[in-house]
């Protein structure tokens, strides 16, 4: 596969080679894509679960976000944490 970038691009790839950052180019485009798998896996997560929900809204499987029932998540959370229970990794910043 040859891959032709603009100008700028190119300019872009090669700095970041000369800067250490990657040994040359080749690996710099195979980060990108490995970056951009991520990020689409990501995505199609976020969804299923934005579909998951809008299931369950449908089925009448919800409560509503009351002040009480955020209160009783961080309780939970808390004493999970406390237990030494870990976050899932899906739900932690990167």
């Amino acid at each position: 596969m040859n891959i032709r970038f603009p100008d700028v691009d190119e300019h872009y790839i090669k700095t970041k080679v000369e800067a250490g950052y990657y040994m040359n180019e080749t690996e710099l485009v195979r980060d990108a894509v490995r970056h951009m798998r991520e990020e689409d896996e990501r995505k199609n997560q976020f969804l299923s679960a934005i579909k998951v929900g809008q299931d369950q809204v449908a089925s009448g499987q919800h409560r509503e976000l009351t002040p009480d029932v955020l209160n009783e998540l961080r309780q939970t959370a808390t004493r999970k944490i406390q237990e030494g229970h870990k976050p899932k990794s899906d739900v932690l910043p990167e």
